[in-house]
């Protein structure tokens, strides 16, 4: 990813100002555009059953190290996302971070240590596949549907919401970080978040891979209420152009219903720009039998510097079970040109 880069110096010297500073300020961009087509047992009438969507990001980085070695660096992400007409930009990431030799502290609107630290499958096919475009096949979006979630990662995390992370610096292959937000001060809004996540780096002969845990524990939004608890476990490996991936992720989606997301796939880099990937996830309650399964197979293809295309099939079954959700089974095809500057 290529980087405007741009001394503070020279910024104020532009502005006509003479206080000087040290400060680097980076600019980086990328953008996201997508053609869905959906091919689904549920039909809508006068629906095409196709759209367009996008998301760009515009990240501004400002970072200083002082004379004692602490770095001091400001991020602010502005992202516009949707589909059909997006006319609207906002702050989607705005935090500030110190990394020194006691690790990195980040304060504000960020992700949490779990999202940072945990691993899911569905990371080795085309752009948030299942995230951002998962809607009617997991049943996540479903009415009255009780799947939290269509992957294996720390389920329950901090989503770019007012939080302080702190990571430890590592320790031979073993990194720890832990995350806090406070949900506010009403009476309402008393499920404050405490996340805690690990990753082990390790090295055996031509294998390279991680092991990932993540913890979180969400208060009872009003006095009274129950606390929610999410985890995560994950191996990650690769080997010459092999890698692959098998994560395991729960989470209370009430003080009786819990959601658990298994997922695994393998990836493998043909060489000439192209990598062929293929994952399952499987998600299901502990109640009611709503669950669905998801077979997806993805293809990257580097057609230069910067720019990727990437074309992503799923297969998906869902059954409502008592959810009051709609069952569905299909598939969906999604063609995803990505470019970052």
């Amino acid at each position: 990813m290529r980087k405007l880069l741009l001394t503070t110096t020279a910024l104020m010297t532009a502005a006509s100002l003479s206080t000087a500073a040290l400060a680097d300020v980076s600019i980086t961009g990328a953008m996201e555009f997508t053609y869905e087509s959906v091919d689904s047992s549920v039909k809508t009438t006068g629906a095409s059953n196709d759209d367009f969507s996008s998301d760009q990001n515009v990240v501004f980085k400002f970072e200083n190290k002082t004379d004692s070695g602490l770095t001091i660096g400001l991020v602010q992400n502005i992202e516009s996302i949707g589909d059909d007409g997006v006319s609207a930009a906002a702050s989607d990431e705005n935090y500030m971070y110190f990394k020194g030799g006691f690790g990195t502290i980040e304060l504000g609107n960020n992700d949490g240590a779990g999202d940072q630290l945990t691993r899911t499958a569905s990371d080795l096919v085309g752009p948030d596949a299942l995230s951002d475009n998962g809607g009617g096949m997991s049943g996540v979006t479903a009415d009255g549907g009780n799947l939290k979630d269509d992957n294996a990662d720390l389920i329950k995390d901090i989503n770019d919401a007012n939080n302080i992370t702190y990571i430890m610096p590592a320790m031979g292959g073993l990194t720890i970080g832990a995350s806090y937000m406070d949900a506010g001060d009403s009476a309402a809004a008393n499920g404050d978040m405490t996340v805690i996540g690990a990753k082990y780096a390790f090295t055996s002969g031509a294998v390279k891979g991680s092991l990932h845990f993540g913890s979180s524990n969400t208060g009872g939004a009003s006095a009274g209420n129950s606390s929610l608890n999410s985890n995560s476990m994950g191996v990650d490996v690769s080997s010459g152009p092999f890698r692959a991936v098998i994560a395991k992720g729960e989470a209370d989606v009430s003080s009786t219903v819990t959601t658990e997301v298994t997922d695994y796939g393998v990836q493998y880099n043909m060489g000439n720009g192209i990598t062929l990937a293929a994952v399952g996830t499987q998600i299901e309650e502990n109640t009611g039998g709503e669950t669905s399964d998801i077979t997806t197979v993805s293809v990257k293809y580097n057609v230069a510097s910067g720019l990727d295309a990437y074309l992503t099939y799923h297969d998906y079954d869902y059954a409502a079970g008592t959810s009051g959700g709609t069952s569905d089974d299909g598939s969906k095809t999604l063609v995803t040109i990505v470019t970052k500057f």
